[in-house]
């Protein structure tokens, strides 16, 4: 068996944590390019594990405060050991395995399996690096736009400099699509973003927002930059008209600006300010701009959850993760049909953050499957407790395009149907776009365990509307982007006009989120959604018990 194992890059261990002894079976120090010596102890091997990655198995097993009920208690780890000498390079490793506790009830042993995913690791790095980009502009997509933004603004605050953050939208873009046709939109928007980007300066960054919008992080920018910066790119859209399959069309837009860190210390109030200017700057019609200025009344002060790197991972590594719960109803009598499972981490100081605040940290270090399996266990619990409970739960890049988490969904799922016709898999239209072929692939495994799919924040990459019959899923989720302004923006309006007619042609159901008052509610119902979500059908809550109105419906 051994031999087998070896043979597929499988090496097993046994550590007595009480001694330190380590144990190993097969070709462990081939295959992980570690000395012998270094391999007998916990301690030598634990030495080996790079400081600077994920924590290790010692620092991970060492730190739980699970409680073992005779069974053990599973742990699945990726983490990276330091090159011996400069001329080996650094492997990545996974371990999986389980650890007992001794009579005291603290581990004291710990038996697994452990492989080399080295290669595994770099095209998986890969892969989301070329997830990064949007395909129809060439820019960044809206994930790390967002993340320029925020590195920027950290450095912004840092340096004492002062920078800004632009967002553009098409004028009248419903206008063109009715007298042109809907595929001019591509056009429109990749010629628009060109345009800009070659106006920009060197170290500037501009990507796709949504829909028709364009987000700009401007370096070393005061107001007065901001404005001159604006007129340019207005005009140097409007010069020309822009060329489509359809016909040569004239076009321009509206900008809307915010100074940083003046009137935003962080990305959330830099995007929410922004898009405030740019409401502003299209109330004043077509071409317009407009510089974010708090009035008197004042926007309220907003208190972000910010968390330091360090305590992030201190709460991952130590499992304080958890779910928050919110209702999605049917839109025709607001009835619960399900909930979403949010992942929420709680720090050292009783401080609980949403995924927004932690997933991007978790992501840059390579533990982000760490909630995402952390998530899944948990809403897997939930749902066999209350037999009456409907879930979906999302699940990041990185697990969609490896191969553990769903391991791991088929492992706790197996023999348990009712819980799979309840729960929900919401996987991103980012991983959708970017590399189709694996979403299908992983689409269809959750679907043959009998689960339902979701694509989650659609609207944020406008060419998917070709891949949405070929993904295969069964709902698809409207971005908040074009909810939040559905009731005087024409184009949001027609956005989920057209999605709406669409998924119904091919048989998919609607959710439209972030929706926040009545007369949102209303229009959405008008054009057709048939499930919303939002904190006016409540906010997100720690049980889904106390919810209320659950519908039989799922």
């Amino acid at each position: 068996m051994l031999d087998v194992l070896a043979a597929a890059g499988v090496v097993v261990y046994d550590w007595n944590i009480l001694s330190d002894e380590l144990s190993w079976g097969g070709a462990a120090e081939e295959i992980l390019k570690v000395p012998a010596e270094t391999l007998s102890t916990g301690g030598g091997f634990a030495a080996q594990v790079d400081g600077n990655g994920p924590p290790g198995r010692s620092e991970v097993i060492l730190k739980d405060g699970s409680s073992d009920d005779g069974k053990g208690v599973g742990y699945h780890l990726e983490y990276r050991l330091v090159a011996g000498s400069p001329d080996k390079p650094a492997l990545w490793v996974e371990d999986c395995g389980r650890w007992y506790a001794g009579p005291e009830g603290r581990p004291a042993r710990a038996h697994g399996l452990m492989r080399a995913i080295t290669e595994r690791r770099a095209r998986d790095e890969r892969l989301i690096q070329q997830s990064e980009s949007d395909d129809l502009t060439g820019g960044l997509n809206r994930v790390r736009l967002i993340e320029e933004l925020g590195t920027a603004i950290k450095s912004s605050i840092r340096y004492r400099t002062s920078m800004a953050f632009a967002v553009v939208a098409v004028d009248e873009l419903a206008v063109l699509n009715n007298a042109y046709g809907f595929d001019i939109a591509d056009d429109v928007i990749a010629e628009v973003s060109a345009r800009i980007g070659a106006e920009m300066r060197a170290g500037d960054s501009i990507g796709r927002l949504a829909g028709n919008r364009v987000g700009i992080v401007l370096g070393r920018c005061t107001e007065g930059d901001l404005r001159t910066a604006s007129r340019r790119f207005v005009r140097t859209v409007s010069a020309t008209p822009i060329v489509t399959r359809s016909g040569p069309v004239a076009v321009t837009i509206s900008v809307g600006g915010v100074v940083l860190p003046r009137h935003g210390r962080n990305k959330d109030e830099a995007l929410t300010n922004a898009q405030e200017a740019l409401h502003m700057a299209r109330g004043r019609g077509i071409a317009g701009i407009a510089v974010y200025g708090p009035s008197t009344a004042g926007a309220a002060a907003r208190t972000g959850k910010a968390a330091s790197t360090s305590r992030v991972v201190a709460a991952l590594r130590n499992g304080r993760t958890s779910l928050a719960f919110q209702p999605v109803v049917s839109s025709r009598d607001s009835g619960i049909c399900f909930h979403e499972a949010l992942s929420r981490l709680t720090l050292d100081d009783g401080t609980q953050l949403t995924a927004s605040d932690f997933i991007g940290t978790a992501e840059r270090l390579g533990i982000v499957r760490l909630v995402d399996f952390s998530s899944l266990d948990l809403a897997v619990t939930e749902l066999i407790a209350n037999p009456d409970l409907s879930l979906s739960v999302n699940v990041s890049a990185s697990s969609v395009l490896a191969g553990s988490w769903l391991t791991r969904i088929t492992k706790l799922l197996r023999d348990r149907s009712s819980v799979c016709r309840r729960l929900i898999v919401e996987i991103t239209e980012t991983v959708a776009i970017h590399d189709l072929d694996r979403a299908i692939a992983f689409v269809q495994a959750v679907r043959g365990l009998g689960c339902r799919v979701a694509i989650d924040d659609f609207g944020t990459g406008h060419t998917s509307f070709r891949n949405l019959r070929g993904l295969g899923v069964d709902i698809v989720k409207i971005d908040g982007t074009f909810v939040e302004r559905i009731s005087e923006n024409e184009d949001d309006r027609y956005f989920v006009t057209t999605l709406v007619s669409l998924a119904r042609r091919i048989g998919l159901v609607t959710v439209a989120e972030r929706v926040a008052n009545e007369q949102q509610a209303q229009i959405l119902r008008d054009l057709g959604v048939d499930y919303l979500q939002g904190n006016l059908f409540g906010a997100p809550i720690a049980s889904p018990r106390g919810s209320a109105r659950q519908s039989k419906k799922r």
